[in-house]
């Protein structure tokens, strides 16, 4: 079985014969393809030796396929076709437009811009596989460097020295409380007023980096309270009830923040909000990706307090 390498057909000679066939004359197909007619004469002179056919017949004037070429014009077609789609797909994987795209972010946590930049993402690269999973920070480095996943988002501490990183934004954190509380109303509250309330906060199995961050935060400032954990959905649900006070950045106030809550800025509390990618290379689709979350963090930026 011959291919087109062994038989020196090459898409010059292909793009010949269709022009010829479309022309149905050489010095019209030689001005199409900006050729010297003589070459382009050499051109279907060398195709049909390599071919073993004769590929046009004389009608008159004009040029016509020769029965037994007919099929091999409209192969010549396809095989045109398939180099564009050659190119046309590469540019669109160099501009980020195709591949895959695997985002972790820590459980029960995902950052809320993150929702506005795969929005945005996904309206200008509409066939990236995107797929967004949960892992806790020690998970998010070995998916990264197992090429599992492409880009981390984790708050607080930055990961190890070997994982590029960068810090997005600081977030304002919040002291999340139900309309009566007492402190409720205030323009800003600080981490002393947490005196004697209780504190339901996330899981330490799913956020241990920011669990242990709030209870140094609270240690430090001469608090004793102790954390008690639960869910994102009951941390909500316990403040709404009024049993309990929570700690959440700023950006969850925009998706929840239901009936009878208010969230406080708490004066000094920002957190940092950081992106890790996998060793080498940024590929064009994670390139992309983060010039939707750098938008998206400017917008949240601008409405933070």
């Amino acid at each position: 079985m011959h291919t087109s390498s062994d038989l020196g057909v090459d898409l010059r000679l292909l793009e010949a014969l269709v022009a010829v066939a479309d022309e149905a004359s050489v010095s019209a197909a030689a001005v199409r393809l900006r050729v010297a007619q003589p070459s382009l004469s050499r051109q279907l002179r060398l195709l049909e030796r390599r071919l073993g056919l004769q590929l046009f017949e004389k009608s008159g004037r004009r040029l016509q396929v020769a029965p037994a070429a007919e099929p091999v014009v409209e192969a010549a077609r396809r095989a045109l076709d398939s180099a564009d789609d050659v190119v046309r797909t590469a540019h669109r994987a160099a501009a980020g437009r195709l591949g895959r795209l695997a985002i972790a972010v820590l459980p029960s946590c995902s950052p809320v811009l993150l929702v506005d930049a795969l929005a945005a993402f996904r309206e200008d690269h509409p066939d990236v596989d995107t797929n967004i999973i949960e892992l806790v920070d020690e998970e998010q480095w070995r998916a990264l460097r197992e090429g599992r996943i492409d880009v981390a988002l984790n708050l607080i501490e930055p990961p190890p020295s070997d994982l590029p990183h960068q810090v997005l934004t600081a977030e304002q954190v919040c002291l999340v409380v139900r309309d009566d509380h007492r402190l409720a109303g205030k323009e800003s509250v600080q981490i002393s007023d947490l005196t004697g309330e209780t504190v339901t906060f996330f899981n330490r199995s799913d956020q241990p980096v920011g669990y242990r961050w709030l209870s140094w935060m609270l240690r430090s400032a001469g608090l004793r309270t102790t954390l008690q954990e639960a869910t994102l959905t009951n941390i909500v649900a316990a403040v709404a009830a009024g049993l309990t006070v929570s700690v959440m950045v700023h950006s969850f106030e925009t998706i929840l923040r239901p009936p009878g809550v208010q969230y406080i800025p708490v004066e000094g509390w920002r957190i940092d909000l950081i992106i890790s990618h996998r060793p080498g290379p940024e590929s064009p689709t994670v390139q992309a990706f983060r010039q939707a979350l750098d938008r998206a963090v400017e917008r949240s930026d601008a409405s933070q307090p």
